[in-house]
């Protein structure tokens, strides 16, 4: 976690959830000493969370960044696939960090292609597969990579970006799913 991550907003929260924490400790210490531990043990556990729950929350509203002028292009020579583009921040305030996640599908369905068969694979002995060490799927139908594209980011700013990543060979008609977080 970078030193940008937080933002003026969250100092605030912090503030106040620290504030309302020393307040119970205080109250906690006019009771009795068998209730005294129990409550600072809750005290603690709640301020905790609530910092932690709070935060999540806050970047959601706070930092939002968007994709924009999203390329993709296949090279066959090696297999992969590169994608390329753009990440503006569109809130008002520096985003630390963005990463990128891309699925790629393989034959998604559609209404030519849609049978039994597509949405129900009988696997009889799937249960037991851990018993008789068989080897998982080799070929998946689905596959997905993270990456960092951005960092620092300030509001109202954009940054270029473009990553690698290996394309199985025997996709055909093939979807990609992007989606971006910012933190």
């Amino acid at each position: 976690m970078s030193a940008s991550y937080f933002t003026i907003v969250h100092i605030i929260v912090l503030c106040i959830i620290l504030l309302l924490c020393v307040l119970f400790f205080i109250l906690s210490l006019k009771t009795e000493r068998k209730l005294f531990l129990s409550l600072c043990f809750t005290n603690i556990l709640v301020s905790v969370s609530l910092s932690v729950f709070l935060m999540l929350v806050l970047d959601k509203y706070t930092k939002i960044g968007i994709l924009e002028n999203v390329t993709n292009e296949r090279i066959l020579r090696n297999e992969s696939i590169v994608f390329k583009g753009q990440v503006r921040n569109i809130g008002k305030f520096t985003i630390s960090k963005c990463v990128l996640k891309i699925k790629l599908i393989n034959q998604p369905l559609s209404k030519d292609n849609l049978s039994g068969e597509a949405l129900f694979k009988p696997s009889g002995m799937s249960l037991f597969s851990w018993l008789l060490n068989e080897k998982k799927d080799t070929h998946p139908n689905t596959v997905e990579y993270s990456f960092e594209v951005a960092k620092d980011l300030k509001k109202k700013k954009s940054a270029s970006f473009t990553v690698n990543m290996p394309y199985p060979p025997y996709f055909t008609r093939t979807m990609h799913v992007t989606k971006l977080n910012c933190y």
